[in-house]
């Protein structure tokens, strides 16, 4: 049965169940943008899309051009169906997977079976593929690591050119790949192929380059250099750095839920007693169930302590991996040894130096290379660890993932009921939408419009939008555009409600917060139908 624990069934079953789930979050913006492409492939970012409360230029949404491209070609062939278009995401998974075991081959040969479930069934990855670019990213990253390895181990200038090609596709499927030429120059400085590294680096920065002189030549400026002047604090380097010290609480909130099954699988390697760590476990499941039942206990606690405990484990691992012995003080000399903690450091800095506002999805890397550091840590030292732990993390991952499905059908559900209640409108009467992510989608394939502001709204048209709690916190399905329609100005149609038992939410805490998964003390979504009683200006 070695197959259950191979490259090709974890991404099929990695794909299939992010096909079961709707658009969410920034895949509204994805799909956009694969709409231009298949439409004018030339022409990328040569169109405006509404965007929390405005036409926003294409430009000013950041989407780096392989995935468009991808699911660009896609859609030409499915049309815009998004549980085809997740198939279609089917690649960059297996890739992913394929490249994870070689690397746990190369680094901790003999922890394939238990390590490699472990990461991809891991919150890391299983919940994180959706529409948008950071697996894909993640996977072309660590293809080309796999074949700068090998590349170094056979003297090859070929495969080392190679590796420098997918690297730079990977930074051109998201911007935090920049960090997979700093790896790769990482391991031609351990091992000695600085000249390899040289090469790689520099095929990577020439693809990356093109790109931008020909987006440059196109539309007057480099998208990469774009964003990049938009990330610039006004405060200087003071007010960067406090910045920068800001994300640390997302850093270890997104590592106590993504990375809480490689700290385990190290533990034991570590030294920590198996009742130590069934202890830890035990901890953990009850204070996210505190969180997650709506218990009045702060996530962040919760998270950030678990967090802790995995950048802990880690450096004993790193120590173990490192030094012989401490009196007097004996460092190991290990070419891979030294790489894979250099690469869970590289990753740890790209997160602050790259990372504009704290999210899971911004710890996958941390979190894969702290899993390659674990079985390395496990396969030196011999002591495996207790057979609970990789079953343990693999139901974090299936539950994490499972939550954030169910969490993405409101916007869904209640954005078509809300085109019931206006079915049967005069067809000269327009429905308009307020509203992001998931809900734009659907909203806009009911076919309403967006209600931008400064958009004239006619006596007798008809408005859907969501209604927060208050309009002072962070809500789906858009977290600026929270007004409310003035009484005087619509009588309410409709009132759509969807809320259940479970206290546990994703949305949007997953895509944007320090803590991944947060309780809730008021429905999932809210969504008003409005009819406007006299012409009235979107404020």
């Amino acid at each position: 049965m070695r197959w259950l624990t191979g490259p090709m069934f974890l991404a099929v079953a990695v794909t299939l169940a992010n096909a079961a789930e709707p658009v969410v979050v920034d895949d509204a913006a994805y799909l956009a943008f694969a709409r231009q492409v298949a439409a004018r492939p030339l022409d990328p970012y040569g169109f405006e899309l509404y965007w929390y409360t405005t036409a926003e230029p294409a430009m000013g949404v950041l989407c780096p051009p392989v995935v468009p491209y991808w699911l660009g070609l896609g859609m030409a062939v499915f049309g815009d169906r998004p549980p085809l278009l997740k198939l279609w995401m089917f690649p960059f998974v297996w890739l992913l997977a394929w490249a994870l075991r070689e690397l746990l081959r190369r680094f901790a040969r003999g922890t394939e079976r238990a390590a490699l479930p472990l990461l991809v069934l891991s919150p890391a990855v299983l919940p994180t593929v959706n529409l948008m670019l950071d697996i894909p990213a993640v996977g072309l990253g660590l293809a080309a690591l796999v074949l700068f390895v090998r590349a170094c181990d056979r003297g090859s200038w070929r495969l080392a050119a190679t590796a420098g090609l997918v690297a730079g596709l990977a930074m051109q499927a998201k911007y935090t790949a920049l960090l997979v030429p700093a790896v790769l120059g990482w391991y031609g400085l351990t091992h000695r192929r600085a000249d390899f590294a040289v090469l790689a680096g520099g095929v990577a920065a020439a693809l990356f380059a093109g790109w931008e002189l020909l987006v440059a030549a196109e539309y007057g400026v480099s998208h990469f250099l774009f964003h990049l002047a938009g990330q610039r604090s006004a405060g200087g380097p003071v007010a960067w750095l406090g910045l920068k010290w800001g994300l640390l609480p997302g850093l270890l909130g997104g590592l106590g839920l993504l990375a809480v099954g490689v700290g385990l699988y190290a533990g034991r390697a570590v030294g920590f007693p198996r009742s130590v760590l069934a202890g830890a476990a035990v901890a953990w499941v009850t204070g996210v169930g505190l969180v997650c039942g709506g218990a009045d206990v702060r996530p962040s606690v919760v998270w950030r302590a678990a967090g802790a405990a995995v950048l802990l484990t880690a450096a004993g691992g790193a120590t173990i991996l490192l030094v012989r012995r401490w009196k007097p003080l004996a460092v190991r000399r290990s070419p891979d040894s030294w790489f894979v903690v250099g690469w869970v450091a590289v990753e740890l800095a790209g997160y602050f130096a790259l990372t504009p506002f704290p999210a899971a999805r911004r710890v996958i890397g941390p979190t894969v290379a702290l899993g390659v550091l674990a079985a390395r840590v496990v396969s030196r030292s011999g002591r495996r660890p207790p057979g609970w732990v990789v079953p343990f993390g693999i139901t974090v991952g299936v539950l994490t993932a499972a939550l954030d499905t169910w969490d993405a059908y409101p916007e869904k559900v209640l954005a078509e009921r809300a085109a019931e209640v206006v079915r049967d409108r005069p067809p000269a009467l327009q429905v308009w939408y307020a509203g992001h992510w998931g809900f734009q989608y659907y909203s806009e394939r009911a076919g309403m419009r967006p209600a931008f502001r400064g958009q004239l709204l006619a006596a007798g048209d008809y408005l859907v939008l969501p209604l927060h709690p208050d309009p002072d916190g962070f809500y789906r399905p858009d977290s600026v555009n929270g007004w409310l329609l003035p009484p005087a100005d619509a009588e309410r149609l409709a009132e759509l409600v969807w809320d259940d038992w479970l206290c546990a939410t994703t949305i949007p805490s997953f895509y944007g917060g320090p803590n991944p998964v947060v309780g809730r003390d008021h429905p999932r979504l809210r969504v008003g139908v409005f009819r406007v009683v006299r012409g009235w200006v979107v404020p």
